[in-house]
């Protein structure tokens, strides 16, 4: 898909909230939008432009967060998935429903990944503080906060990093069939102008890339670095290899494993399985909005070879049923 249709399709279903719309939590979505603002995001893509004035904005947030981090909670629960597997849709429709969930102000921090170098302060002010959490006990309402990163899954120091901090943290994985994700995300790197390969080629680069990257990623340990997306679509859906590394820090128990095809099926379902496994009542939601809904028609002009479906249907059966062996169930993935 060329650059300029890529380009209009990002300000078709840009987010039009205005900074008043911010500050109130209020989030336009008349449209199947895919870009969510709230007021931190919106003021900081206004003064970024300006480095002078970023760079005294930045030191003034520090300060801040030293002074009035202590006062915020950490997350209850982490919402992991590598990509394309709804957890967008999860929580920006569904969790943000729940009069008894808090998800974090942006819907990915990425603290435990890329900005481990930041302090825990900071991260702290994506939460609700503890005055909110105890004025909204005392009103009857519980309080279960979340953070929905799905890179922490992929990253390989995520787990270590997190089981330092959040210990008894409740883990939601979303995994979707994995021939599916390879190709979704393929397919959206080519929608916003980041991949101008064939898929053949993508695969084929990331054939004789991937590993020599993966390493000298391991070596470097550099806290604002992530492997790259554009040679790892098949290395993110191998979910086991993944998975293992989390399993060395956290009992099985402190995992709920979701179909993200059955997800995709039956949203409502999958929305109350979350809520049964965080101790929470049942309940319908009004959804509003289309966030983490890809538009119709956006991938009409991307064209894929049936052969190359089936030989990565073939490449990740082994893999699959590893993973189901892990998980204990096996998923319906076709």
């Amino acid at each position: 898909m060329p650059d300029s249709e890529d380009k209009n399709y990002s300000e078709l279903y840009k987010n039009k909230s205005s900074l008043s719309d911010a500050i109130l939590g209020r989030v336009r979505t008349e449209k199947d939008d895919n870009f969510y603002e709230n007021l931190q995001t919106k003021v900081s893509n206004q003064l970024s432009n300006n480095k002078t004035t970023h760079s005294i904005i930045k030191k003034l947030y520090s300060i801040y967060s030293k002074i009035s981090g202590p006062f915020h909670v950490l997350p209850d629960f982490l919402i992991l998935g590598s990509g394309r597997c709804g957890t967008t849709s999860l929580v920006e429709l569904y969790l943000r429903s729940n009069s008894n969930i808090l998800p974090s102000n942006n819907n990915e921090i990425f603290f435990f990944d890329i900005h481990y170098n930041k302090t825990l302060n900071w991260y702290r002010l994506f939460f609700p503080t503890y005055l909110k959490k105890y004025i909204r006990k005392i009103s009857g309402k519980k309080t279960l906060v979340c953070d929905a990163t799905g890179n922490y899954f992929f990253h390989p120091y995520a787990p270590k990093r997190i089981k330092k901090i959040l210990p008894n943290v409740k883990l939601i994985l979303m995994m979707r069939n994995p021939v599916e994700r390879t190709i979704s995300q393929y397919r959206t790197q080519v929608r916003h102008g980041r991949q101008n390969l064939s898929l053949e080629e993508v695969l084929e680069r990331e054939h004789r890339l991937f590993e020599k990257e993966f390493q000298q990623f391991l070596e470097n340990d550099d806290l604002q670095r992530d492997v790259d997306t554009k040679i790892s679509l098949i290395a993110r859906s191998r979910y086991s290899e993944a998975l293992e590394r989390w399993l060395e820090y956290f009992d099985k128990s402190h995992f709920l494993f979701l179909n993200s095809d059955e997800y995709f099926k039956n949203p409502l379902n999958e929305y109350n399985r979350v809520l049964n496994f965080l101790e929470l009542p049942a309940d319908t939601p009004k959804v509003t909005g289309k966030r983490g809904i890809v538009p119709p028609g956006a991938y009409k002009n991307i064209q894929l070879n049936d052969k190359t479906r089936e030989e990565l249907k073939n490449y990740f059966e082994p893999w699959n049923n590893k993973l189901f062996n892990l998980i204990g169930e096996k998923f319906d993935w076709k």
